[in-house]
């Protein structure tokens, strides 16, 4: 036995562990198989760790069983799993599988015939212990050796370097393992057994991890597709009113580059009034330019940036971009801005988004009271506000008149597919909810108590010294 007090005790409770995550892995998931192999392989580890610890041969030495053939069974479990994992890990075919089997038969046989090997006749034999299972014993391990290599050679022609590892890992505990079957057959597992295979825990605990990052960094992927796929249903739903928005400062442009050459056609030109039918182009094309700026903003695929805002002017924007969809709706946005600068760290593109969806569902509520009867010029306008949280947090309001949420939908209503509109997707919420968590803020919706609901979306406040 292992003398140290304190290797194996702790080796154990690292196998437990191990057992313990890939068992739970397992109960979630059940395709993954490799898992519950892994799981159970950790499970005999720890038990024939737990045969090496100290004062273990004095617990036991009352109960013959537990002294001398546990230790076996659970030499012969670990052996069993081992082998089954070697086919899972390394996507093996139903070949491989029959192989896994006949291996595990072998290993059965070598196991019942050590067990019923009388004690006192292994003691007058010296040497290797005799016996058709001792040879059974030495073909399963040659099988599983094989096995394990030919797994090695093809996770390593797939680029699977991390389960090569692993594999080879194995391949090493089952070596040691040859060799002790070869001096004392089934009697137990020597400790390099343990600590080779403690590695090959550790290397597909390290994959685990790589393929959970990995799979983070796709659905983080995903997200940004989906919010990219909103922007342009948005821009989609708005053309009608982007074009009017446009058309308006080049149909001015177009009529004061006529009065201006007209002008010119005369015998004195009027300088000043050139000199003002050209400021008035030159604002005009610019607020011409502008729109077109936030429309390719809101289109581009793009990663995160994060920049310092002033919500008051991200506010001012938006209402200025969706101004001409208002106008043909017929509902006036109000804005209440703070009355001092409001910063706050974030996407620009993003935030805009965010407040574009609040935004046009509000106007959409406000549409359906219309809709219900009430005339639509008796209805109060959607109101954007930006406020400071007594936090210091920056908060932004979206307050309509309409119709309200219904409590039912009231829990669940920033749930992706969750709509109330005939044509909607159910995304708008959903995705404005995960835009404002990407920011470490929080959004949230309550009904007013005179009709209609306010949406409220809050930020942390701009600190000199965030990085994201």
């Amino acid at each position: 036995m292992v003398s140290d007090t304190m290797l194996m005790p702790m080796l154990v409770a690292a196998f437990i562990v191990a057992a313990m995550q890939y068992l739970l892995i397992f109960a979630r998931n059940s395709g993954a198989v490799e898992h519950f192999w892994l799981g159970t392989a950790c499970l005999a580890a720890a038990g024939s760790a737990l045969a090496y610890c100290p004062n273990f041969d004095a617990a036991a030495a009352s109960d013959p069983f537990v002294a001398h053939d546990l230790p076996k069974l659970l030499a012969a479990a670990w052996l069993v799993t081992s082998a089954w994992f070697i086919v899972e890990y390394s996507f093996g075919n139903s070949r491989r599988r029959w192989i896994a089997l006949l291996a595990t038969l072998l290993i059965v046989i070598a196991c019942v015939g050590d067990l019923g090997f009388d004690t006192a006749e292994k003691k007058s034999v010296s040497g290797p212990v005799p016996g058709p299972w001792h040879l059974a014993g030495l073909a399963a391990l040659a099988i599983l050796l094989s096995l394990a290599t030919e797994a090695a050679f093809r996770l390593w022609s797939s680029a699977r370097r991390v389960r090569t590892a692993a594999v080879v890992g194995l391949c090493l505990a089952l070596a040691v393992t040859a060799v002790h079957i070869v001096l004392q057959g089934f009697s137990e597992l020597l400790p390099p057994v343990l600590f080779a295979f403690l590695f090959v825990v550790m290397m597909t605990t390290y994959g685990l991890a790589g393929a959970v990052v990995d799979g983070e960094g796709i659905a983080r992927r995903q997200q940004q597709e989906l919010a990219n796929a909103s922007r342009l249903s948005i821009v989609g739903e708005l053309t009608a009113s982007i074009a009017h928005e446009i058309n308006q400062p080049l149909g001015a442009i177009l009529n004061n580059a006529d009065a201006g050459e007209l002008l010119l056609a005369s015998p004195n030109p009027p300088l000043e009034e050139i000199r003002q039918i050209l400021v008035d182009i030159r604002r005009d094309g610019v607020r011409a330019s502008d729109v077109i700026r936030h429309v390719r903003k809101l289109v581009h695929k793009r990663e995160l940036e994060f920049e310092r805002l002033d919500a008051n002017a991200l506010a001012t924007e938006v209402i200025a971009l969706l101004g001409a969809e208002a106008r043909n709706r017929r509902i006036p946005i109000t804005p209440s801005l703070w009355p001092q600068p409001a910063y706050l760290h974030g996407d620009r593109v993003l935030i805009e988004q965010m407040l574009i969806n609040l935004i046009t569902n509000a106007m959409d509520s406000i549409r359906s009271v219309s809709a219900m009867g009430e005339p639509l010029s008796l209805v109060p306008p959607l109101a954007l506000s930006v406020s400071s949280t007594i936090h210091g947090d920056i908060e932004f309001q979206v307050i309509d008149t309409g119709a309200g949420i219904p409590m039912e939908r009231l829990d669940h209503l920033f749930d992706s597919f969750h709509t109330s509109k005939a044509h909607g997707m159910g995304l708008g919420l959903s995705i404005s909810r995960s835009i404002v968590e990407a920011h470490g803020g929080r959004i949230r919706a309550e009904n007013n108590r005179g009709g209609g609901a306010t949406f409220r979306a809050t930020f942390p406040p701009f600190m000199e010294d965030v990085r994201v």
